[in-house]
């Protein structure tokens, strides 16, 4: 073998190596990033579970009878489902619907996942995981539905959707105004007849389908570059 040969097999073989270690290298990187989104999901439903408990212990203890608390896999669940919440074909909360959203509002003020960033511990958990490429996401989403009688075509109300949308914006505001939360925190959805929970075959069924959800999630989400 010529020292040429023997010079470009070398070459070769250190290329070789340098891919190995190049292969070896992203393969960590990936894995420290995989657990540390491991981490940072465990933590979030923590945050969760506390402010599940939270809410739920103070929605009892206040004997706030309109809402109904439930944790889900995407968060906390708060379902206003009854025929005491809004008229007939309105969008404006009852009296008794009014009162405890203000309380309701007021719980929010206090809710962990939601004032996290205003809290201690969190706030370093929130900081470190920032200069990780994370960003903390809260978020209160709440969606209007109704039963599948249509609207009076003279109302104007118009239609279910708009219907929906309005109670929807109802309680939002509600909630907005005795939170001290950050609009940006907020968000609605009108989804009108098109979800219900159970079939419209009678007055008990439609009374289930008119509801009002209050979802509150929270989470890490990658940041994004602008």
């Amino acid at each position: 073998m010529s020292a040429r040969s023997r010079a470009k097999k070398g070459w070769m073989l250190a290329f070789a190596d340098m891919v190995t270690l190049l292969i070896t290298f992203f393969i960590m990187i990936i894995v420290v990033n995989k657990a540390e989104i491991n981490q940072l999901q465990k933590w979030s439903e923590r945050q969760i579970d506390q402010s599940y408990l939270y809410l739920q212990s103070n929605v009892s203890l206040q004997n706030l009878s309109l809402l109904d608390v439930t944790r889900v896999p995407q968060g906390i669940l708060l379902r206003i489902q009854n025929p005491l919440a809004f008229e007939s074909a309105s969008y404006q909360p009852t009296e008794l619907l009014s009162s405890q959203l203000n309380e309701v509002g007021r719980l929010l003020s206090d809710t962990p996942i939601l004032q996290a960033r205003e809290n201690a511990e969190p706030s370093k958990v929130i900081a470190k995981a920032k200069q990780n490429g994370f960003e903390w996401l809260s978020e209160v989403i709440i969606e209007g539905h109704t039963d599948n009688d249509p609207v009076d075509p003279l109302s104007p109300l118009r239609n279910n959707w708009f219907l929906s949308a309005m109670r929807a914006q109802a309680v939002m505001q509600a909630l907005y105004t005795n939170s001290g939360l950050q609009p940006e925190q907020f968000s609605i959805m009108g989804m009108g007849e098109y979800h219900p929970v159970v079939v419209n075959s009678s007055a008990e069924n439609k009374n289930l389908n008119r509801r009002v959800e209050i979802l509150i999630s929270a989470g890490f989400q990658e940041a994004q570059n602008i």
